[in-house]
């Protein structure tokens, strides 16, 4: 009997059964060849709900988020931190400017006190008012000095403040910013889930059908071959009949032409668990094994 070298173990069954239904002729009833159906397996995919792909985004962007809030408030920090030393400069200046006035003032009546003494005037209203006026110079001074480095200091006081409030409003000024970021990756999120889930469904869709359509051609084989058995009309052959009609050669040249598709040791481990090909090589089922067995060593 002609027939196609089988590449897959459903196709050397079914050849199987062909052969087996042309060569031997059975008195007893049909019996249904106990052929396996596909089984598939199918990929498991549990979206997430959107409070979890939210809370995803959300842990997602917190580092980058952060990173944000943190070189700008450092940038205050820095600024803060560049203004107190703008203060404490303004008040070392001005009590060096204040130490520069007293020692002037201390120089001018020193001055005036030696020269009244040559004049014997050390005493006299002339003297004690100009050791007044000067006096009264030096305060001025030191006055002039202290408002403006004051208002120096007010000024860096005032920008200080500012910027504080700012550090204090940190975590506002980004809230809505990083609002809008989390929003778009949580879209982008679900966006991907939906594609994902898509892909999922049509994926286990096609396995339904191909596990239906092999059900259907197992259906289709197990009325052919009825319907050849049901042909069938005289009696049983024996083996060596069987053997002289080639229905051994047959069914091992089926069997071997779909086992030399795999590695030797692997076509040995396989024959010995399929019992099912006894029906069909008879004894020659041991001296195929062999032939596997001795093609693996």
């Amino acid at each position: 009997m002609e027939f196609n070298t089988p590449t897959t173990k459903e196709q050397m069954y079914v050849i199987l059964n062909d052969l087996y239904h042309y060569y031997r002729i059975r008195r007893k009833g049909f019996e249904e060849l106990n052929l396996k159906e596909l089984e598939l397996e199918r990929m498991a995919y549990v979206p997430l709900t959107d409070e979890q792909l939210l809370e995803r985004a959300t842990l997602l962007l917190a580092p980058e988020h952060q990173r944000e809030k943190d070189e700008y408030s450092s940038a205050i920090l820095n600024e803060i931190s560049d203004i107190e030393k703008s203060i404490a400069n303004a008040e070392s200046a001005l009590q060096e400017e204040i130490a520069d006035i007293r020692k002037r003032y201390d120089e001018s009546i020193i001055k005036l006190n030696s020269q009244a003494e040559k004049s014997g005037l050390f005493h006299s209203d002339l003297a004690v008012n100009k050791r007044a006026q000067l006096e009264a110079q030096m305060n001025a001074d030191i006055t002039a000095v202290t408002t403006k480095k004051e208002q120096t200091v007010a000024n860096y006081s005032a920008k200080k403040q500012v910027l504080e409030e700012k550090l204090l409003g940190v975590e506002e000024k980004f809230r809505l910013v990083h609002e809008l970021d989390t929003t778009k990756k949580f879209n982008e999120l679900k966006y991907e889930q939906e594609a994902l889930t898509r892909q999922v469904f049509e994926y286990n869709n096609a396995l339904d059908e191909k596990e239906q359509r092999y059900a259907n051609t197992i259906k289709q084989t197990q009325a052919s071959l009825e319907i050849r058995f049901l042909d069938v009309t005289s009696g049983e052959f024996t083996k060596d009949q069987l053997v002289d009609m080639g229905y051994y050669e047959d069914v091992i040249n089926c069997v071997c032409g779909y086992y030399d598709t795999l590695d030797a040791l692997t076509a040995y481990r396989d024959i010995g668990s399929e019992k099912k090909l006894m029906i069909y090589l008879d004894d020659y089922y041991e001296s195929v094994i062999y032939l596997y067995k001795s093609l693996a060593i």
